[in-house]
């Protein structure tokens, strides 16, 4: 599959049988692949059954390349670092740059776009099937389920090529052009029109009729399932005001969908949310940043000692305590990058010490949703700063058992934004890229460390991949118009 196919959804008359949805024994369930139709057979010739193996592949794709997203984001802001060395543009090109249209750069686009094509198909079939096997209410629950992660699809987009922006109108025929580039906060409204879309359908909702992965336990409901929904609103509220200068208006809209998400202030509900689940059998796919403290693969990056805070008693914020130990066995080292020992091992996906390659990958949760609701408050049209600080304050206590923050009703913006972004660095480490992010759109870059002196600055945004380029008649690192 090419780029070039994957920013274009498939309608039935385009459609190739070879094409076919990810396997749907693929980790969530033990489905076989019989189950799983081919795209031209689904959308010509929907039936119930064929729909439910659509959408247990559908929940399946939506984690596809997960893993490489939080390491290759990490690695950019310094989270974690891949000191493998197994393939040369992993580390040389988010620590000595240029990212590359054809490796490390490019990377965190076709799979997104495979998998919105999957998402557009589903509903196409969807659309045509009798109502005699799916009720109307039955379709909306559908197209809720699939808007929903449409949304979060192009939210992942957006979060790594930002100012280049990313073409939306892509449910179109395999013959037409390449859909046209948009702006990020086009693509930021694009993708909360598709949410508020799937809220709405969730209302008309009774139930949902194909299998809900178990990273989805509580939320596997139409109702139930709203919260993730809003949780998501939110999130891309916040994202759109800071990094798409939408500001106060959607700092407000933040607040209202966090009023209809599954936050909630207390600290022992931190980690409840919704999780990519992973396999732990044979055959299934695995978690693969879950690796043993003498694995050489991923590392913390020395920056997030260095820079934790301390606990009253003297200790470490207790977030490095917690998600971060020693490698055991010698350090591991590259010669191309001396000045980083891989010597701290990420504990945050082993179970009991010891890797898992069954553990889970938050999608969003609780203790995220609080930093958002923080940033949303100081920032809204009618700010409610101590609302803000009293959340700060909430994770800095619970979860890093660090003493409250020195930043007040009266302090600076900065002030405010620098202990935010530090409380998202901990909280959020190495589950989301969120620490590149956060400095990027705050303008706050140079903060991070750079060992590199070849290198200005850390990169601002991912390159387009050269196929995407290519299709387009574009060179190498293009930047398309947008309309």
């Amino acid at each position: 599959m090419t780029t070039t196919l994957t920013l274009r959804s498939v309608r039935a008359g385009a459609l190739v049988a070879a094409l076919t949805l990810l396997s749907a024994c693929s980790g969530f369930f033990d489905v076989p692949n019989t189950n799983q139709p081919n795209l031209e057979d689904l959308v010509n010739n929907p039936t119930r059954a064929k729909l439910i193996g659509a959408a247990t592949g559908i929940f399946s794709s939506a984690r596809s390349g997960i893993q490489a997203y939080i390491w290759r984001l990490g690695s950019l802001g310094r989270e974690g670092i891949n000191l493998s060395g197994n393939n040369q543009p992993d580390y040389s090109e988010p620590y000595f740059g240029p990212l590359q249209s054809t490796g490390f750069g490019g990377s965190q686009w076709t799979d997104r776009y495979q998998h919105i094509r999957n998402l557009s198909v589903f509903l196409d079939a969807l659309a045509r099937i009798s109502t005699a096997q799916v009720s109307d209410s039955e379709k909306a629950a559908g197209r809720a389920m699939a808007n929903t992660l449409k949304a979060l699809a192009f939210m992942y987009v957006i979060f790594t090529r930002d100012t280049i922006g990313a073409p939306v109108d892509v449910d179109q025929p395999i013959t037409a052009p390449p859909a046209p580039f948009v702006t990020k906060d086009s693509v930021y409204g694009y993708a909360l029109a598709l949410l508020d879309s799937a809220n709405a359908d969730l209302a008309r909702a009774n139930t949902f009729w194909f299998p809900v992965p178990p990273g989805f336990t509580g939320f596997d409901t139409p109702a139930t399932f709203g919260a993730f929904n809003r949780a998501l609103a939110a999130k891309a509220e916040v994202m759109r005001a800071s990094a798409a200068g939408c500001g106060m208006t959607c700092y407000d809209k933040a607040i209202t969908a966090l009023g209809g998400s599954f936050f909630v202030a207390d600290s022992t509900q931190f980690g409840l949310g919704v999780y990519f689940d992973f396999a732990s059998e044979a055959g299934g796919i695995v978690n693969g940043l879950s690796e043993p403290l003498n694995g050489v693969t991923f590392f913390a990056h020395p920056s997030d000692s260095v820079d934790a805070q301390l606990q009253p008693g003297g200790q470490s914020d207790q977030r490095v305590l917690d998600k971060i130990a020693a490698k055991v066995g010698p350090a591991q080292q590259l010669g191309g990058i001396p000045q980083i020992s891989g010597t701290q091992k990420f504990t945050i996906y082993l179970t009991g010490g010891q890797a898992d390659p069954g553990h889970a990958i938050p999608i969003i949760r609780n203790e995220e949703l609080v930093l958002l609701d923080a940033e949303a408050q100081w920032f809204r049209s009618v700010p409610n700063k101590l609302q803000a600080i009293t959340d700060l304050n909430l994770v800095r206590l619970r979860a890093g058992r660090l003493a409250v923050t020195t930043v007040t009703a009266a302090s600076p913006d900065s002030d405010f934004v620098k202990e935010l972004i530090y409380n998202r660095r901990y909280s959020l480490l190495w589950e989301q890229g969120t620490r590149w992010l956060d400095a990027r759109r705050f303008n706050r870059l140079t903060d991070i460390v750079n060992e590199a002196p070849s290198l200005p600055f850390v990169p601002r945004v991912m390159p387009l991949p050269k196929g995407e380029c290519d299709r387009r008649g574009l060179g190498d690192n293009c930047q398309p118009p947008r309309s």
